[in-house]
């Protein structure tokens, strides 16, 4: 008879092992979906904050032929601060992604500071020689410009006509 009280007590020892090792494992997960939920949610705030508009008017010559650029202003009517040089910028001209280092920004409404905040205004230069890919400048007719920004996108459609 000692010999079912032994197979009850290993069995409780070997029962409250599995316990703790399940315990274990659930609170590592339950951490990881909670970092998770705070990452995305960080995300979400950002990118709800996020909201540029171009201002630029598409009749009024954009390109410049002679020195091969496009040359666009961008208001920040969001909340969140961007890097004053439009680094934070995704570009897309005429369905070719424009890497950094073919555009220049710089803040023209800005009261000195050193990010671009709400209201203020950049003029980013996109250097149509420096994209990978395309020989010379812009030819005649419709052209297309994509930004994004933390999830915002904006179009900007202009037309370049002989003598731009």
């Amino acid at each position: 008879m000692a010999s079912v009280p032994v197979s009850h007590l290993i069995l409780f020892i070997a029962s409250l092992v599995i316990a703790a090792g399940v315990v274990g494992t659930i609170t590592t997960g339950v951490d990881r979906v909670s970092a998770a939920v705070d990452d995305a949610g960080l995300d979400a705030t950002e990118q709800l904050r996020t909201d540029v508009t171009i201002i630029s008017d598409s009749s009024a010559g954009v390109y410049n032929a002679s020195e091969e650029n496009v040359t666009l202003l961008i208001k920040n009517t969001g909340t969140y601060r961007l890097a004053p040089d439009g680094s934070d910028l995704d570009v897309v001209l005429d369905g070719e992604y424009v890497r950094p280092g073919a555009t220049s920004g710089e803040l023209v409404s800005a009261d000195g500071g050193n990010a671009w905040g709400r209201g203020d205004v950049l003029r980013l230069t996109i250097d149509v020689d420096a994209i990978e890919g395309r020989n010379g400048g812009l030819a005649d007719g419709d052209h297309r410009v994509f930004l994004s920004v933390n999830g915002d996108e904006e179009l900007f459609q202009f037309r370049v006509e002989g003598g731009n």
